[in-house]
């Protein structure tokens, strides 16, 4: 039998908050969090609320389960770190997220004038028909406005698609000669990162790379060291990715 442990992580987190010591009573938010960052105190507070609504996002999704009324209940708990991948890129660059990914689309919501963010979510977990990208056939990180294509979970299938449109992107603005001014972002877990289609398309950005045709494009492997229920060897993104000639490679502790 399947044990939740949402009420028990809930009351840990409560407790903790509350045996923080109390805050100066004057804190100015537009500081940085620390001397020579680039993070302000009101920018962590806004990234905080972002990540807060994708796990709320995951519990409201089961509660509703459990009353026949959601019919999706992949959350993105561990995944909520890619809301600072949202606040350093622009409303402009394309996201092909991953299904974990709704730290990234809350955080990117908060900052646009229309879309929802968490509550645009949830009508997709219960399959309405009001969910703006899908319409309800099928619980998505998507929007038009937030320049986010729709994505299912078909494993690594919004790779291609990542690197297509960093090519086309480019070659586009070329074309029609203008400054060329976002790229493709794309989020992917590392167990996807064994898939075929994975395999196929950092190979091919590889090749683009080598053959010095422009396809901007930021691969985001979001390595938590499981893939479902298989764990993934430690390291193996790094040594399977860091060496490839054509990739620049960076690694950052999500938390």
């Amino acid at each position: 039998m399947a044990v939740s442990r949402t009420q028990i992580v809930d009351e840990n987190f409560m407790r903790f908050v509350a045996q923080r010591p109390a805050a100066p009573r004057r804190v100015d938010l537009d500081a940085p969090v620390r001397p020579g960052a680039a993070l302000t105190a009101r920018d962590a507070v806004r990234l905080f609320e972002a990540q807060i609504e994708s796990r709320i996002c995951d519990f409201v999704s089961r509660e509703l389960k459990a009353e026949g009324q959601s019919y999706y209940t992949i959350g993105s708990s561990g995944h909520e770190g890619n809301a600072a991948v949202a606040d350093v890129l622009t409303p402009e660059d394309f996201a092909f997220l991953h299904y974990r990914s709704g730290a990234f689309f809350c955080a990117r919501a908060a900052k646009t004038p229309g879309p929802e963010g968490a509550f645009d979510v949830l009508l997709g977990a219960v399959a309405s028909i009001d969910e703006p990208v899908a319409g309800g056939r099928h619980k998505v990180f998507g929007s038009v406005r937030l320049n986010i294509p729709p994505q299912t979970s078909t494993i690594a299938s919004q790779l291609p698609k990542a690197l297509g449109f960093a090519v086309a992107s480019d070659r586009r603005a070329r074309l029609e000669r203008v400054a060329a001014h976002r790229i493709a972002m794309c989020s992917f877990g590392d167990a996807s990162a064994n898939h075929a289609t994975a395999v196929a398309a950092i190979n091919s950005a590889c090749w683009c790379s080598y053959q010095r045709v422009p396809a901007p494009v930021l691969f985001v492997c979001e390595d938590n060291g499981f893939g479902i229920s298989v764990r993934t060897p430690q390291g193996w993104i790094a040594t399977n990715f860091s060496s490839r000639p054509g990739l620049a490679y960076f690694e950052a502790n999500g938390c």
